[in-house]
């Protein structure tokens, strides 16, 4: 796979923008081949109709929506956002309003199955945020005051059960098994 065929799925698959550097270390790359690469993706996507653009602010590149997308991918994400939530949804909010802040890769320990969808859904709605503390190399979650608002209660102390259920043994067990 060429490397802008690379940067292009990192950059997909992490939905936030890096650095040339850090996109460098990542592909085990140096920064003039990662730059280069760069300049070959914009030529592509520009050039072949792609529904994505890369935008360059500085140092750092991010895949986005192509303007000529934008409205119909804004109708797209507005019924995402006004929706009843799924069962896997209610699910991830329910972990991470027991369990939070925690990292995806705790998240998709305890569920079993991959979060990243349900996570920028629940970002979306409001209900979920990215917090400022990092483990395992990755961002945490947790609820937010919002949802907490959304349900009537003013925090997690007053979920049924929370002490029993923030504590359970198997959760913990699953998530030294991530460690």
């Amino acid at each position: 796979m060429n490397l802008d065929a690379l940067i292009e799925a990192v950059l997909f698959a992490t939905a936030q923008p890096m650095s040339g550097r850090k996109l460098a270390e990542i592909l085990s790359q140096t920064p003039e081949e990662v730059e280069a690469a760069l300049e070959a993706l914009h030529t592509r996507l520009e050039s072949s109709g792609a529904g994505t653009s890369l935008v360059r602010s500085g140092q750092m590149a991010e895949l986005v929506t192509h303007p000529e997308a934008a409205g119909v991918v804004r109708s797209v994400l507005k019924q995402e956002t006004h929706g009843e939530l799924s069962k896997p949804s209610l699910e991830t909010l329910a972990i991470l309003a027991y369990r939070g802040p925690m990292t995806r890769p705790e998240l998709e320990q305890i569920r079993g199955v991959q979060s990243s969808l349900i996570l920028r859904n629940l970002m979306l709605r409001g209900l979920i945020e990215q917090k400022e503390d990092v483990r395992l190399g990755q961002p945490t979650f947790g609820v937010t005051v919002a949802f907490f608002k959304h349900i009537g209660l003013s925090g997690a102390e007053e979920l049924p059960d929370y002490t029993a259920l923030r504590g359970n043994s198997a959760v913990e067990q699953a998530l030294k098994e991530l460690v």
